[in-house]
């Protein structure tokens, strides 16, 4: 069975269906496929030998330079987008050139080669190149590369229209002194890139991918520009002038820290929108590991407002992002969640990573993982607890199962999919079985309403904080209570009791979220490193 299907660049209104954002399609998948799993990205060791590329008899790590369609990796991940977009419904993609450095892209492109018709108008034959302008052919970049021809015979039979691709641009290569670059050019260069590696004629939606980095660069001279002034001087511009080609349809927005985006969203729209600071630039904003069981922070912090101006240092004009990113850094005329400002601003949601980068599964998170160790211990808990539901203790002492099957992955997928306010939620899922448990868990939505909205299932009303604000997001949410069944029910009410459950700590503390700026800070720190290193490598 597939997918159901939400109302995503519509609205309902007055008993009809009013088109909202003509820049997005009209209706997306209850989930999306997440494609960074279809690259070297996250392979395990068991995994290895799948993951290299025999060359005269010598083996190598995979890479897009050396990736080929009849690769046994390959083939099962181009079976896998197969199974997903016509089997299950799953019509909605989402890469990045960042994801294995290409191979996503290139992968995606293989197999849309084999899904997808040949347009005979010509719409979705966006001409990539323009012959007569060798400024992106000429460009010296980090990224530059020789391609093949954009256009590729497909062989499938689904129409382009009937299928949601969306990229980014903006993180690139694995080494940090190459690793970002919101230049104009690359932007530019990167999307000519994806549209052919992919063979896709357009973008659906093109995305900043992690601008926190940006913002979080340091300055080296007075002359340098800082992250604000490149995003809106020639990142923003690039993509606009990407929309204008027909190259993309609409534009994103990515990035952990809230307060980030938000920023981003405001400075865009008092720069190339009106005075009411509203965000004309962006269609859409895909937010991660702030919409699951132990993280709500899309929902419950209150630190955003349309109209607000930020507070600039009068110093670089700039926010201080070396010391921190908070709420107290900038002044609103009103505080409400950041669903509700994309809401007012007419930016569509969609949420990344409901297992939270595998905080919440029963093998718990790569060692990457930047969680706190309590919010690990707190979600290694919460698994147990669910472990321990379906087993009872027996008349001998010892244990018996008792056939209730609670996963703490599952009840979390179900969790973030009953969120009215979020349109698509982006899965990874690396091989055909994980799709299937993935649309299973979507199917049990097939029968709800998500148009219909009384608004009593929120949590930005006055007032409403702590745990009658999480009650309200779980309890009150008449979605989830209809589709969990009876054992579900009483295992998130354990999961979820903010006094004796297991992320009581973490919500009481502020742990139950990481520092979403330490990371960047550890990237420039390592950059600066390594570019003294050179320096010095290079005066011996």
């Amino acid at each position: 069975m597939k997918v159901p299907q939400r109302k995503y660049g519509t609205i309902q209104q007055d008993q009809q269906t009013v088109l909202q954002n003509p820049n997005l399609a009209t209706h997306v998948p209850l989930i999306g496929l997440g494609c960074s799993s279809f690259s070297t990205f996250f392979s395990s060791s068991d995994d290895d030998d799948n993951m290299t590329h025999s060359n005269s008899g010598e083996k190598a790590t995979l890479t897009a330079e050396n990736i080929s369609r009849d690769h046994p990796a390959v083939v099962g991940w181009i079976e896998t987008i197969r199974h997903a977009v016509v089997g299950r419904g799953i019509n909605l993609l989402d890469t990045a050139p960042w994801y294995g450095h290409g191979i996503s892209e290139i992968v995606i492109g293989y197999a849309l080669d084999t899904i997808l018709a040949n347009d005979e108008t010509g719409n979705d034959k966006i001409k990539v190149f323009d012959e007569d302008d060798t400024s992106i052919a000429t460009t010296t970049t980090p990224h530059k590369q020789t391609w093949d021809s954009p256009r590729r015979t497909r062989y499938g039979t689904l129409p382009r229209t009937n299928l949601i691709i969306n990229t980014k641009i903006g993180r690139y290569e694995s080494d940090p002194l190459k690793q970002f670059d919101f230049g104009y050019e690359t932007t530019m260069q990167s999307v000519q890139r994806s549209l052919q590696r992919m063979n896709c004629g357009y973008i659906d939606v093109l995305q900043l991918h992690d601008p926190e980095f940006l913002l979080g660069m340091p300055m080296t001279s007075s002359s340098e520009k800082n992250g604000m002034e490149m995003l809106l001087t020639e990142t923003i511009p690039a993509l606009l002038e990407c929309k204008t080609k027909g190259w993309t349809k609409g534009l994103g927005i990515t990035g952990y820290p809230l307060e980030v985006q938000h920023e981003i969203l405001v400075r865009c729209g008092e720069t190339f929108g009106g005075d009411d600071g509203m965000a004309v630039v962006f269609d859409q904003s895909l937010v991660y590991c702030h919409c699951n069981l132990h993280d709500m922070s899309l929902f419950r912090d209150r630190s955003f407002a349309i109209s607000e101006r930020i507070r600039r240092d009068s110093s670089n004009g700039d926010c201080d992002y070396d010391t921190d990113i908070r709420p107290t850094t900038i002044t609103t005329t009103a505080q409400q969640s950041f669903a509700k400002f994309c809401e007012q601003a007419n930016i569509n949601l969609m949420c990344a990573a409901p297992l939270s980068m595998g905080l919440l599964t029963n093998t718990g998170p790569p060692s990457w993982h930047p969680a706190t160790p309590s919010l690990k211990e707190a979600c290694i808990e919460a698994a147990e607890l669910c472990r321990r539901r379906g087993v009872v203790d027996d008349d001998d002492g010892g244990n018996t199962n008792n056939n209730i099957n609670i996963n703490i992955s599952s009840l979390a997928v179900l969790f973030a999919l009953s969120q009215r306010e979020v349109g698509c939620t982006l899965i990874g899922m690396k091989n055909v079985e994980e799709v299937d448990v993935a649309a299973d868990l979507a199917v049990r939505f097939r029968d709800e309403d998500f148009d219909f909205y009384d608004g009593s299932d929120g949590c930005d009303e006055e007032g409403v904080h702590g745990q009658e604000e999480r009650q309200q997001r779980w309890w009150g949410n008449s979605i989830l209570n209809r589709v969990l069944s009876s054992e579900e029910k009483e295992m998130l009410e354990l999961l979820m009791d903010e006094v004796n459950g297991p992320f009581a700590k973490v919500w009481s503390n502020g742990e139950y979220r990481w520092d979403g700026m330490a990371e960047v800070k550890e990237f420039w720190s390592l950059v600066q490193e390594r570019k003294c290193g050179n320096d010095a490598d290079n005066s011996s």
